[in-house]
Order: structure tokens, then C-alpha cells, then sequence
């Protein structure tokens, strides 16, 4: 008897599965004064071409570049292998000024597998923000893309749909799997969703 019973316990255990660990959040901020400006040149509109490089999580830099009436945002890892090169992966007009660290923390630290930015578009023939949307980014190192937008303005828990966007498919393959929208669809959040082809 007491060897089927440590029969039976082998066999449960060995079924037996530890849920995965649950995504959590970790915030970094992109506000000017806690990034840093690259020196502007001599040449005249280089100003409106301003690089800023943030802190990240996970080894990365958040980099935040204004292009006229455009900003985009890009993530670099400075100790890697290809340290200079960013990747840039979303843009619009203006941008919010925290990232939302999607990731798993073991005793070596916080490991990200995603970050969400929120993304602001241009009210029509006004200088104020209208339609915004959560990119939600795949980071790893040397990998960035967008995998999900969530639109704040047609979903009343976007924040909560664009962590479960990140959550659910922390492998995310860029360059494989197809970006999705996240509650609502709209222009705006398809829009972010599909990313930018310059790399």
C-alpha cells in the first residue's frame, strides 16, 4: 500500500505543473529632465531633430527623437553587441512621459519582455493632443517591435488590456507574429499596431 501510495505522489507531482509567474510593472520615465539631450549642431531646424536617450530596464536606453511635427521612439542597448544602433519601433506626434515595463522578477532582478508608451496624435488644426494609444512594444535584448496597440479613448481599461496584451504573449516573434489591437479597434490604434518598417 505504501508503495502505491508514493506511486501515486510521483505521478502527481510529475503532472503537476507551477503556474507562471505573473506579469508585473515597473515604470521609467521619458520627461526631459530625466533624459539626455544629444548637443544640437549650427545647422538651422537641427533643434526640432533633437535626440534624448532615457533610462530603460533590462540593459536598454529609451530613445525619444523629435522630427518636426512627428516623434518617434526607439530602443537601444548600449552594451551589446551593436551598441549605437536603435531600433525604432512606434511613432506620432507627441508622446506621454513614463514607460510601463511589462516583465517577470526572479532573484536576479526584473527581466522586461515588453514596454508600453503611450502615443498621442494631433487634434485636426490645433496644437493639442487628440486620439492617444498604448503601443505595446516587445522588448528583448537586441529585439524590439510593436506587438499590440490599445486605443485609451474607445476603452475605458486600457491600461488593463494593453498589460494583458504584453502578458499573453511575452515570446512575441517580431518579424513573425502579427501585431494585435486590443479591445475597441480604431484608425489610431491600427495605426500604432503596425509598427514602423524603418529600422
Amino acid at each position: 500500500m505504501r508503495i502505491a501510495g508514493f506511486i501515486l505522489l510521483i505521478m502527481i507531482t510529475a503532472c503537476w505543473t507551477a503556474p507562471a509567474a505573473a506579469g508585473q510593472s515597473r515604470l521609467t520615465s521619458i520627461a526631459n529632465a530625466d533624459c539626455i539631450f544629444a548637443p544640437i549642431g549650427d545647422e538651422a531646424g537641427e533643434d526640432e531633430d533633437q535626440l534624448k536617450t532615457c533610462p530603460g530596464l533590462g540593459g536598454a536606453q529609451v530613445l525619444v527623437n523629435a522630427l518636426g511635427i512627428r516623434l518617434r521612439i526607439g530602443i537601444r542597448w548600449p552594451k551589446g553587441p551593436s551598441p549605437q544602433k536603435a531600433i525604432w519601433v512606434t511613432e506620432a506626434w507627441s508622446a506621454g512621459t513614463a514607460v510601463d515595463w511589462r516583465g517577470v522578477s526572479d532573484n536576479k532582478g526584473f527581466k522586461p519582455y515588453a514596454a508600453i508608451i503611450r502615443m498621442k496624435f494631433q487634434k485636426e488644426d490645433t496644437p493639442a493632443a487628440g486620439d492617444q494609444v498604448l503601443a505595446v512594444i516587445r522588448v528583448g535584448r537586441g529585439i524590439a517591435c510593436v506587438m499590440g496597440a490599445v486605443d485609451v479613448g474607445a476603452n475605458r481599461n486600457a491600461n488593463r488590456l494593453a498589460h494583458a496584451l504584453a502578458d499573453a504573449r511575452p515570446s512575441f516573434n517580431c518579424g513573425t507574429d502579427k501585431p494585435t489591437v486590443g479591445g475597441v479597434t480604431t484608425a489610431a490604434a491600427s495605426r500604432i499596431a503596425k509598427g514602423l518598417a524603418e529600422q
